[in-house]
């Protein structure tokens, strides 16, 4: 599959690096609208820089592009790249309005074209090996997940000085403007949605606890604090907390009859997963104090490490997508499953502190393990 990189910040170095671990897919081109950032990027893989996403559009040997562009853009350039006939990944969300995300599925399905979103890592080793073991009921029934995703007083920490090995700084201010629950629930919804299907109802609030986070300079700050109630239809509730002020803590917990199933960071792709069992005490009901390890299902990809604290194959959402057109199947990460991503995201997001619960209009065919995670 021949690939053209669309957008060179800093995400796109991540691209960059783990592309190599996917020879099928070969980069031909990129752009950016910073055009030195598009010489820097070219100069790094080789492939050709386009003077404009016009021409980036007309060149037909490119099968897909990887939308790596500001969240607010991602309607606008994944609908022009659809028009002209080309595949899609894009960076999360698909769009930051849900009917523009909504209509964008159905322009790829109208065009039968496949269209995709980040975040990848259902399809990672830690992932799969949490999905095996939900699916062979280890500790017994699952009915309560509690999910953290809480990064820490992140606008004080030294962000101007975050820098790539592309040379390219950390976008603060737009992470900032788009706001921790955009940027990082998909990280568990994908997760959740995979192992216990389709939500029917959030309940959700969220706040900008610190409005002001950078120092002279004026930033609209989205939301940087959510939490919501997810309720699948299979019975399971999910609680799901973002923010930007408490301690790091990135675990994601399972509650069932027999035990409780921990994974330290779904943004790792060798998390380490272990259990505990519950026993019986007089009259209470305790968990061993002493955990066991799952042993992680082995994918057989190579690892690439690279600044940050993210540890993760970039490209394997892309990889997957050129191996469901191979193959002619359905893509693990379809448009309909990233849409009901995106409509549960945007729900928690945009809460504020309104009452009533939130019922979710969008749906989804529940995606298969990978093949070596069976």
């Amino acid at each position: 599959m021949r690939v053209a990189m669309l957008g060179c910040g800093y995400v796109a170095n991540m691209y960059r690096l783990t592309l190599p671990l996917h020879p099928e897919l070969v980069l031909v081109g990129v752009h950016d609208r910073e055009a030195s950032r598009a010489r820097t990027m070219a100069k790094l893989t080789s492939a050709r820089v386009y003077g404009s996403l016009e021409d980036l559009l007309a060149d037909r040997s490119v099968d897909l592009v990887m939308n790596l562009t500001n969240p607010r853009e991602h309607f606008e350039t994944t609908r022009a790249c659809l028009l002209a006939g080309k595949h899609v990944y894009t960076e999360k969300p698909i769009a930051t309005d849900l009917e523009q995300a909504k209509e964008l599925v159905h322009l790829a399905r109208e065009r039968e074209l496949l269209l995709s979103s980040a975040p990848c890592t259902l399809l990672n080793e830690a992932a799969q090996t949490l999905w095996k073991a939900v699916r062979e009921r280890a500790m017994g029934e699952i009915r309560l997940v509690y999910a953290e995703m809480d990064d820490g007083m992140v606008h004080r920490m030294p962000v101007d000085r975050w820098v790539n090995e592309a040379g390219t700084p950390w976008p603060y201010v737009d992470e900032f403007e788009t706001g921790c629950t955009v940027e990082h629930a998909g990280y568990v919804l994908t997760w959740l949605l995979a192992m216990f299907g389709p939500a029917e109802v959030v309940s959700a609030f969220s706040a900008t606890l610190v409005p002001h986070k950078v120092r002279d300079r004026s930033v609209i700050s989205a939301p940087d604090y959510s939490v919501g109630s997810v309720q699948f239809k299979s019975g399971v509730v999910a609680r799901l907390t973002c923010g930007l002020y408490a301690p790091v803590d990135h675990q994601l917990k399972m509650f069932a009859d027999e035990g409780v199933i921990v994974l330290q960071d779904p943004r790792r792709d060798h998390s380490p997963v272990h259990w505990r069992r519950y026993f019986t005490v007089r009259r209470t009901r305790r968990l061993t104090p002493w955990r066991h390890n799952y042993p992680l299902v082995e994918s057989g990809r190579k690892q690439v490490k690279y600044r940050g604290s993210q540890e993760r194959d970039f490209c394997s959402g892309i990889a997957e997508m050129a191996a469901a057109l191979r193959e002619r199947r359905a893509c693990r990460l379809s448009a309909e499953f990233c849409l009901h991503v995106n409509e549960i995201t945007l729900a928690l997001h945009n809460a504020g502190n309104s009452a009533g619960p939130y019922r979710v209009t969008t749906t989804f065919q529940p995606p298969d393990p990978m093949e070596w995670a069976r």
